[in-house]
């Protein structure tokens, strides 16, 4: 949806696959060089230099620092995606996102702020208002 077009792809792994099922609760860091799928609940950070994949009975609420990310459970917390974020139909996220690419599929709940990556780097994330304070000198 946002992001450039033809980025579909996601970055292949090297190291198979990290398996969280859904009676697996994890509290604390994960942290992973290939693909993470988490159906179970995970609390904590999370870094995943590959793609990191919230299923459908997943959840997830922290902090997460991946490549790709697709999220078809719930989370809740601030991710940083270097590449493509996914979420399907049935994702809720409520947390703020910095990504190079969002793709949302109708259905799928987006509470938060969003903050598209251009050329590698985030945009000014906020630009607070002019105190009035320091419009003091206007008269009305």
């Amino acid at each position: 949806m946002f992001g450039k077009k033809g980025k579909k792809g996601r970055a292949a792994s090297s190291g198979g696959l990290t398996l969280l099922m859904d009676d697996t609760s994890v509290q604390g860091e994960l942290v992973a060089e290939s693909d993470i799928r988490i159906d179970g609940k995970v609390n904590g950070r999370i870094t995943c230099k590959a793609t990191l994949i919230i299923g459908q009975e997943g959840y997830v609420e922290g902090e997460v620092t991946t490549e790709n990310m697709r999220v078809a459970g719930k989370f809740k917390g601030n991710a940083d995606v270097s590449g493509e974020l996914r979420l399907e139909p049935s994702a809720s996220i409520d947390g703020d996102l910095t990504v190079a690419a969002l793709d949302v599929e109708d259905g799928a709940k987006l509470n938060g702020r969003v903050y598209m990556k251009q050329d590698g780097m985030a945009e000014e994330r906020l630009q607070e208002p002019e105190p009035e304070s320091r419009l003091s000198g206007v008269k009305s």
